[in-house]
Parts: C-alpha cells; sequence; structure tokens
C-alpha cells in the first residue's frame, strides 16, 4: 500500500514539475500568442493591396519593417524569457535562448534589409515556420508526460514545419498568395500558443496560492 502511494506520488510529481517549472512564464507564451494572432491579422489584411491600391515596392517595404519588427521582438521576448529562466534554474532557459538568438538574427536581417521580394519573402518564412516547429517540438518533448499538451504542441511543431517546407518548396507563389498563407499560420500558431499559456496559467495560480494543481 505504501509502495503504491509512494508510486503514484512520484508519478504526480513527474507530471506536475514540468508544468510547474513552465507556469512561470505563462505570460511570455501569451504576449507571443497574442503578438501573433495581431500580426496575422495585419498580414491577411495587408495581403489584398498588392497589386491593387499601393505599389508592390512600398508594401514590401511596409511589410519587411513589420516583419522585421515582429520576429525582431520575439527574439526580445524570448531573451527576456530565458534569462528568468535561467536566474530560477529552469532548463527550459536552453530552448528559450536558442529561439531568442535564432529569432533576433532573423528579425535584425528581415528589418535592415528592407530587400524583400515575393521569393525572399518566402524564404524567410520558411525560415521562421521552421525554426518554430523546432521549437514547438522542444517543448511537446520536455511535456511529454502531460499526454494532452505534449500532443497539442508535437501537433502543432509537425504542422508548422510541414507549413515551413511548404514555404521553401513553393518560394514562386504570388505575393498575395505568399502574405495570406503567412497570415494562416500564424493565427494557427497564435491560437495554439494563448491556449497554452491558458492553461499554464489555470495551472500556476494554484501553485501561487499553495493549493493543489489541477492540470488537464
Amino acid at each position: 500500500m505504501i509502495a503504491s502511494t509512494t508510486a503514484e506520488s512520484v508519478e504526480i510529481q513527474r507530471f506536475e514539475k514540468p508544468m510547474k517549472e513552465l507556469g512561470m512564464f505563462w505570460w511570455a507564451f501569451a504576449v507571443r500568442g497574442g503578438g501573433a494572432i495581431l500580426f496575422a491579422g495585419f498580414l491577411l489584411y495587408s495581403g489584398s493591396f498588392f497589386g491593387t491600391i499601393f505599389f508592390d515596392p512600398i508594401m514590401f517595404v511596409v511589410l519587411a519593417l513589420v516583419l522585421g519588427f515582429y520576429i525582431l521582438s520575439n527574439g526580445i521576448l524570448l531573451g527576456v524569457a530565458s534569462g528568468y529562466a535561467a536566474e530560477h534554474q529552469v532548463d527550459i532557459w536552453q530552448f528559450l535562448l536558442a529561439e531568442c538568438i535564432f529569432d533576433t538574427a532573423l528579425g535584425t536581417y528581415v528589418g535592415l534589409t528592407l530587400l524583400l521580394s515575393s521569393e525572399s519573402l518566402a524564404w524567410l518564412a520558411g525560415l521562421h515556420a521552421l525554426g518554430t516547429g523546432c521549437f514547438l517540438a522542444a517543448l511537446a518533448w520536455k511535456l511529454r508526460a502531460n499526454k494532452a499538451y505534449s500532443g497539442l504542441l508535437g501537433v502543432a511543431g509537425f504542422i508548422a514545419f510541414c507549413a515551413g517546407l511548404a514555404f521553401v518548396l513553393y518560394r514562386q507563389a504570388a505575393t498575395r498568395t505568399a502574405t495570406h498563407w503567412l497570415g494562416g499560420f500564424e493565427l494557427f500558431y497564435g491560437v495554439v500558443v494563448f491556449v497554452f499559456a491558458e492553461g499554464l496559467h489555470r495551472h500556476h495560480v494554484p501553485l501561487l496560492r499553495g493549493e493543489s494543481a489541477e492540470f488537464r
């Protein structure tokens, strides 16, 4: 009886420890998810302007500035989160730092060059989606004890990886089409991350109150 209770306690601890650690960063995932949804709205709206109201070169400059700022702000947010994680000795800081470096470099390149074209837009969108897919897959592996959220992040990571490959392989697609595809991907990613952040927050609040957290 005691052995059974001990085994159950160990299993619960193995299940809750990663969620307890990640619960401290629910705000980072919430901000990132909300930002992705807003960025998706901008892409879906602005994509309709290519070749109609504004000249394409002007739209490419605007899109490069917004895309560069969006990716760079993600990198800064991840940098803050990785520093906070390292300070609290949470081993996820390596994942956060790796994506911080990737997003910062990519966002800086896009924002400074302003040399987007329909083909380079697809390449950059593909790199962004591939990096996002790898990060989601790493999170899914870390949370493998939690089948529900590990599955959600794993499927999202697989879809992001496939989207990245699609952008790279079909980089000759029309600019309006590529912009709408990127907007759809960002909307999907934003919703997934926001749902994950909400789950982390529901798990973290009882822990702050000293209560037992129930995470489904």
